[in-house]
C-alpha cells in the first residue's frame, strides 16, 4: 500500500522553472501542477512524462512522474501492465534520488518491487473495497473514494488503512473535523503506528487547526514509532514551519568495552574513561563506573538478566544501570551541577526528572536497545510524550510575550 505525499515547495519551484522556458512550457507546467494539486494524478501523467523527457535533470519532474505512474498502476487489474507501470515508477524514483531527492517516500518508491501486490499483505473482507477506494482516490474522485473507504472500514473494523485513508480523503477535501474523526478511528485500531498521528498533525497545520494540538500529534507519532523515518520527518517539517528546534540533550558516554577475540572473556577499553567529556571538569573521571557496569554485562550479567536470549546485545537495562551508576557517583562525590560539563549535567537532570530511560530509548538507542522499546512504551507512553515535549521540542519564543 502506498500513499503519495505532495511537497509544498513544488508549486513555487515548478512555476520558477516554467518562467525560464517560455509560455508554452509554462502552460504545461501550470496544467500539470493544477492537476496534481487537485489529486488528478492519472490526468497529470502524460504532462509529467513529457516534462521529465524535456528536462531529464529536473528532480521534481522525475519525482512527480514516479508518483503519477504509481497512481496509474492502481487503475488497472492487468498484472503485466501493473508490473510495467511499477517498474517505470521505481526507475523514475531512482532517477529523482540520483538527482538529489532526499524525501523518504521517494526513496521508498525507488525500492518498489514490481512483482509485489499493490495492496501488500492486506487480507480480509475489506480488501476488495479498499482496492476500489484506492482506484477512486488516485483518479481524483474523492467522494467515491470516501464512500469506499467507509465501506471497507465497516466491513473490517481491524483494517487500519481504511479509516486512515478516509481521514486523508477528508483532509484533501478540506474537512478537518471529519478527517480528525477518521484519524482517531485509525489510532483506535492501532495506536502504535505513526501514520494517523502524522496525517492528523499535518491536517491541523494545513487546515488552520490548533497549533498546540498539531504539535501534540507529531510528538505522538514519534512515540508510536521513534525509529520510523516518516515519524521523524513529520515533526522536523512541523519544526521548520514553526521555527522550532529539535535538539535532544547531549550525553556522551565513553566507548563501550570491547571483547578481545584472541582471549575470550577479556575486555578492553578503547580510550581512558577520564577523557569522556571535558577532563578538566570535576566528575569527568566518574565515567569509569560506566565502563565497569557495561563490562560486567558483557562478561556475565546479560546472561543472568536475559537467560532466554542466545547472544549478548546492548539493552535498555544495561545502559540504564551504567548511566545511573555515573549519576550516583556524582551524587556521592557531592559535585554541583554547575561544576560538571554539559554531558554530565544533562545526565543528572534527566535522571532527576525520571526520564533517563526515555533519552536512552529515543535519543540514544542502538539496534540492541531498540528491541526493548515496545515493552517500555506499553507501560510509559505518557512519560515518553513528556520527555519529547520537555527536552527535545523547543519552540521559538513568542515575540509578543
Amino acid at each position: 500500500m502506498r500513499r503519495w505525499i505532495a511537497r509544498m515547495s513544488f508549486c513555487l519551484v515548478a512555476v520558477g522553472l516554467a518562467a525560464m522556458v517560455g509560455t508554452a512550457q509554462e502552460n504545461e507546467v501550470a496544467r500539470a501542477n493544477a492537476l496534481f494539486a487537485a489529486g488528478k494524478r492519472v490526468d497529470a501523467l502524460p504532462l509529467y512524462e513529457h516534462l521529465a523527457k524535456q528536462h531529464p535533470n529536473e528532480m521534481l519532474y522525475a519525482e512527480r512522474l514516479a508518483d503519477c505512474l504509481g497512481a496509474m498502476a492502481m487503475q488497472t487489474s492487468d498484472a503485466a501492465e501493473v508490473k510495467a507501470l511499477l517498474t517505470r515508477q521505481r526507475d523514475a524514483a531512482k532517477r529523482a534520488v540520483e538527482l538529489g531527492d532526499s524525501a523518504i517516500y521517494v526513496k521508498d518508491m525507488a525500492k518498489i518491487d514490481p512483482d509485489a501486490p499493490l495492496l501488500g499483505s492486506i487480507t480480509g473482507p475489506g480488501k476488495a473495497l479498499l482496492a476500489e477506494a484506492e482506484k477512486a482516490y488516485t483518479a481524483g474522485d474523492f467522494p467515491k473514494a470516501m464512500a469506499k473507504y467507509t465501506a471497507a472500514a465497516e466491513a473490517d473494523p481491524h483494517l487500519y488503512e481504511a479509516p486512515l485513508y478516509a481521514g486523508d480523503t477528508a483532509f484533501v477535501q478540506k474537512d478537518l473535523n471529519t478527517a480528525a474523526q477518521w484519524f482517531a478511528r485509525a489510532i483506535g485500531v492501532d495506536p502504535n503506528r505513526e501514520t494517523a498521528y502524522r496525517y492528523w498533525g499535518d491536517a491541523l497545520v494545513r487546515l488552520g487547526g490548533d497549533p498546540a494540538e498539531a504539535k501534540e500529534k507529531f510528538i505522538e507519532a514519534v512515540v508510536a514509532e521513534p525509529y520510523n523515518g516518516y515519524a521523524m520527518q513529520g515533526i522536523k517539517q512541523w519544526a521548520q514551519t514553526k521555527k522550532a528546534v529539535l535538539l535532544a540533550p547531549k550525553i556522551e558516554p565513553p566507548p563501550a568495552p570491547v571483547a578481545d577475540p584472541r582471549k575470550p572473556g577479556n575486555l578492553t577499553v578503547k580510550s581512558d574513561p577520564a577523557t569522556a567529556g571535558d577532563k578538566k571538569q570535576p566528575g569527568a573521571s566518574l565515567w569509569l563506573t560506566y565502563n565497569q557496569v557495561r563490562a560486567s554485562y558483557q562478561r556475565d550479567q546479560f546472561k543472568k538478566d536475559f537467560p532466554k536470549e542466545k547472544e549478548y546485545r546492548h539493552t535498555l537495562r544495561e545502559e540504564h544501570a551504567a548511566l545511573t551508576s555515573v549519576a550516583q557517583a556524582i551524587k556521592d562525590a557531592n559535585l554541583r551541577k554547575s561544576d560538571l560539563d554539559e554531558s554530565l549535567r544533562n545526565l543528572v537532570e534527566l535522571n532527576d526528572a525520571g526520564m533517563l530511560d526515555c533519552w536512552i530509548l529515543i535519543s540514544g538507542a542502538d539496534p540492541g536497545i531498540q528491541q526493548d522499546y515496545d515493552a517500555y512504551r506499553k507501560e510509559h507512553r505518557q512519560l515518553l510524550l513528556d520527555y519529547l515535549a520537555r527536552f527535545v521540542v523547543h519552540e521559538a519564543p513568542n515575540p509578543a510575550q
